[in-house]
C-alpha cells in the first residue's frame, strides 16, 4: 500500500504478487536482490511472535523510538494486530462469494512471515532497515519507489508492514490505530489471494490485485483513507489545547 503521492490516487496499493526481478540497481550503483529485503540473523525476534487468530508469525519488530507507546510490541499493539486477521481471515471467504471469485482452496496454505518495520518517511521511515529504504534492502522489490505502508512480496513469501497499531488521541488516551488496520487488512487481501489460490483460477493481473485489496478494505467496512507521512504523524501528534500531545 503506497503512502502517497496523489490523494486522488489512494487505491493504488504496493503489495507485489509477481515474482519481481531476481537483480536490480539502486541509485547508488550497488546491486541488490529480492532477497535483501529479507531481516537477516540479527534482525530477527529471538523467538517469533505467534498469534491466535493470524497464522503469520512476526519475525521482525522495530519500534520507532519518538512514537515509542505506539510502535513497540506491547500487549495492546500485539492484540491490535491479531483481531485485525482474526476479522480480515474470518471474511475474505465472503468477499470472494461476493465478487463471484473462486476460491479454490477452503483454507489458506503457507502464508508469510510478517515484518513490522517504521513506514512514515518524516520519522525513521526511510533509515537502514525501514519500510521505505527502497534505495538499498527494498530496491529489488519496490517496484514504485517510495512510499510505502505495507508490501507483500509473494516471491519471497514475506508480508512488510508499518509499525504503528496504536495511536495516541487528543486526549492522551492510546488506542488502536485506524490506519494501520486498514494497511494490515488491505496486505491481508493481497496475501490470500494467493494462499486461497485465487490466481490459479483467475488469470493473475496486478491491477486486478490492488483493486481486489482496495475492495476488500471497503467490504470490511473500513473507511480511513490512506494518508501521507506528514498527516500521518500530525494524527500521530495531536494538539489539543495548543499542547502538542507527545
Amino acid at each position: 500500500m503506497r503512502t502517497e503521492r496523489h490523494r486522488e490516487a489512494t487505491w493504488v496499493g504496493a503489495a507485489v504478487l509477481a515474482l519481481v526481478a531476481l537483480v536490480a540497481h539502486s541509485s547508488s550503483g550497488r546491486s541488490s536482490t529480492r532477497w535483501d529485503a529479507l531481516p537477516r540473523s540479527g534482525e530477527r525476534l529471538g523467538q517469533p511472535i505467534h498469534l491466535p487468530h493470524c497464522g503469520m508469525p512476526i519475525v521482525e519488530w522495530r519500534a520507532t523510538p519518538s512514537l515509542a507507546l505506539e510502535t513497540a510490541p506491547s500487549d495492546r499493539a500485539l492484540a491490535v494486530v491479531d483481531e485485525t486477521c482474526r476479522d480480515a481471515f474470518d471474511r475474505y471467504g465472503a468477499f470472494l462469494r461476493f465478487k463471484g471469485i473462486p476460491q479454490p482452496l477452503e483454507v489458506p496454505v503457507s502464508l508469510p512471515e510478517v515484518s513490522v518495520l517504521p513506514a512514515n518517511v518524516a520519522l525513521d521511515g526511510k533509515a537502514p532497515r525501514a519500510l521505505n529504504d527502497v534505495l538499498s534492502r527494498f530496491d529489488a522489490v519496490a517496484p514504485s519507489g517510495c512510499c510505502y505502508w505495507g508490501l507483500y512480496v509473494d516471491s519471497i513469501h514475506h508480508l512488510f508492514v508499518r509499525n504503528d497499531p496504536l495511536t495516541t488521541d487528543a486526549s492522551g488516551a492510546l488506542g488502536p490505530n485506524p490506519r494501520f488496520v486498514r494497511t494490515l487488512t488491505h496486505e491481508i487481501g493481497h496475501v490470500l489471494s494467493s494462499a486461497l489460490g485465487v490466481w490459479s483460477a483467475v488469470p493473475y493481473d496486478r491491477a486486478m490485485d490492488e483493486r481486489l485489496a482496495e475492495e476488500f478494505v471497503a467490504f470490511m467496512g473500513i473507511a480511513a483513507p490512506v494518508e501521507s507521512s506528514s498527516e500521518d504523524l500530525a494524527l500521530h501528534r495531536p494538539v489539543s489545547g495548543g499542547a502538542r500531545t507527545l
